[in-house]
């Protein structure tokens, strides 16, 4: 499972890199074959990519709902329309496929139309497309565009392909295959990674280092050392991902009953392989800021894991390459060889204590926004190895700055609170920020605590107390009975104390439309341990579509005042 951490974000990216690439790397040399009508070959792969688009009714359905949600209905109609005219004589419960298998090494396409009159089909789309041909065996021929589209009827359903030969290669029924996608999704689709050969897996890896050894030819200067460094490592990741995936899934959803749009994806990795024991491992544990997670908060973000000795490993080599990077970037800035060594000794120090603190075993973080008409307050708390060494860090920053024009003032070691050093830092708020002053007063005040094993930031009127909450509290999570991490976003009391401070016609116009639709347009995003992998779940509330549907009307009002 890989949690919400800075580093869950880079393994995904790696991920999908791969699989284009990979995908592209096979596709391209299919181009010359197109219209080959030799035999399949032997070795034909069960299906390495399935791709499904849910029946015509519940798009139909969905379509309707989505567009009337953000107040767009005539396009659901038009989608009607369309839907009407194009698919007459397609079964409209059941859903449509592409299966790609591996044909001689090559991916090929093959499309599933639920019909048991595909001719009926075809001729209502003679006007695109003109009449088809038939050969002997009852395969038909369409010409599209410069493709040629072979389509035969199997039973139940007619199958679409580019070459003719490969209609023997779709299954008699593949509803199997649909299983878990189908109609669950608008739109689905499974990879399952180990279909495709070793040797073509390897092919990838091959051209990206071909492709990694040619970029580094052309490097010059000082810094192609460091480069290489962080493109070998990055290669290195995405071979391990190429190699070690089994299974990615990917799905759209519009749930009419829950009133939300939902995506899913869900990861897993080859059983008894790193990148296994990598995600596997991360299963939740006792949080010392599980408390953030609460009914009342405008938001509030949640992970607490346990992190395995092989993705500290990965994430040390990530960091490494950072720092390289971030070394890089200073370069390029107006900074004295004294202030760049000062900045990047800060920075290091910091990245090292997230390392020390994971190789402890374990992620924990939480956060929370508390928001109304009158205030906000927002606190944050995250489990160190060494909250001493935090304390030092930010010490050492005051000192360097504390000679700079406007620089904030830091106040340390105000007072003590359950072993909890409370710190702070002020900057006065100039008269012009009349926003600014409104949210934070003359003086915006940062809270800072340091405990022995955690760390801690509050900002807004009284949110002292909102860390002092959190800091009761870091005991009370026993169990882990909770999802690995969560996010959790409610639109409306945002906006209406965004609208406190300066309203619009806009945020009028988005808070009238989240009070007039079910909840307060919740946005959340919520993360599952599954064995070898992860499952992750982001959902889109119907007053969230709603607000977003006010806020275009009003943008286009005021494009329409204009001329």
């Amino acid at each position: 499972m890989m949690s919400f951490s800075k580093r869950s974000g880079r393994p995904v990216a790696l991920m999908a890199v791969a699989l284009l690439g990979l995908l592209s790397v096979a596709v391209a040399p299919a181009t010359g074959q197109a219209q080959d009508d030799a035999e399949a070959a032997a070795q034909t792969t069960d299906p390495v990519v399935v791709v499904t688009l849910g029946s015509i009714n519940k798009l139909t359905q969905d379509v309707n709902y989505l567009t009337g949600a953000v107040g767009q209905a005539q396009a659901g109609g038009m989608f009607n329309m369309m839907a009407v005219t194009f698919t007459q004589g397609v079964d409209t419960t059941r859903p449509i496929g592409v299966i790609v298998p591996l044909v001689d090494g090559v991916p090929q396409p093959i499309g599933l139309i639920p019909t048991s009159d595909v001719k009926t089909v075809l001729k209502r789309l003679e006007a695109q497309t003109g009449p088809a041909d038939e050969l002997d065996d009852g395969t038909l021929v369409v010409a599209f565009g410069a493709s040629t589209i072979f389509i035969r009827q199997a039973d139940q359903w007619a199958v679409v392909a580019p070459r003719r030969d490969l209609l023997d290669v779709a299954p008699a029924d593949p509803s199997e295959l649909f299983k878990g996608l189908g109609n669950n999704y608008d739109l689905g689709v499974r990879l399952r990674m180990q279909r495709v050969p070793e040797q073509m897996r390897q092919m990838l890896t091959q051209q990206m280092r071909f492709g990694f050894e040619s970029a580094m030819q052309r490097q010059q200067g000082a810094d192609v050392d460091s480069t290489r460094q962080v493109a070998e490592n990055t290669i290195k990741q995405l071979e391990q991902i190429i190699n070690e995936t089994d299974q990615v899934t990917f799905g759209i959803n519009i749930d009419q009953q829950e009133k939300q749009v939902e995506v899913d994806v869900a990861f897993t990795a080859v059983p008894n392989t790193d990148l296994a024991a990598m995600y596997g491992s991360q299963v939740p544990v006792p949080s010392q800021f599980s408390s953030v997670i609460r009914p009342d908060a405008a938001g509030y973000y949640h992970a607490a894991v346990a992190i395995s000795p092989e993705a500290v490993d990965q994430v040390r080599t990530n960091m490494d390459g950072t720092m390289t990077t971030i070394r890089n970037a200073l370069k390029n800035n107006n900074l004295t060889p004294s202030q760049q060594a000062e900045i990047e000794d800060l920075i290091d120090r910091v990245m090292q204590l997230a390392v020390k603190s994971m190789a402890e075993g374990r992620a924990d973080v939480g956060a929370l926004l508390l928001a109304n008409e009158e205030q906000f307050r927002f606190v944050f708390g995250s489990f160190v190895a060494d909250g001493s060494e935090a304390a030092a860090i930010v010490k050492d920053l005051a000192k360097k700055v504390e000679n700079e024009e406007n620089a904030p003032t830091f106040k340390f070691d105000i007072d003590t609170y359950k072993e909890v050093a409370l710190h702070a830092v002020e900057a006065e708020v100039p008269e012009s920020e009349d926003e600014a002053r409104a949210m934070f007063g003359e003086t915006l005040r940062v809270h800072i605590g340091t405990g022995p094993k955690a760390v801690y930031v509050a900002v807004g009127k009284n949110s002292l107390e909102l860390m002092k909450e959190l800091i009761d509290k870091a005991g009370s999570d026993k169990t882990a009975n909770r999802p690995a991490g969560q996010l959790n976003v409610k639109l409306l009391p945002i906006l209406q104390y965004a609208q406190s401070i300066e309203s619009n016609d806009t945020l009028t116009a988005m808070i009238d439309a989240l009070t007039r639709a079910e909840g307060d347009g919740e946005i959340t995003l919520v993360q599952e341990s599954i064995p070898n992998g992860q499952e992750t779940e982001f959902t889109i509330g119907e007053g969230v579509l709603r607000a977003i549907g006010a806020a275009s009307r009003q943008a286009q009002q005021l494009q329409q005042g204009e001329f």
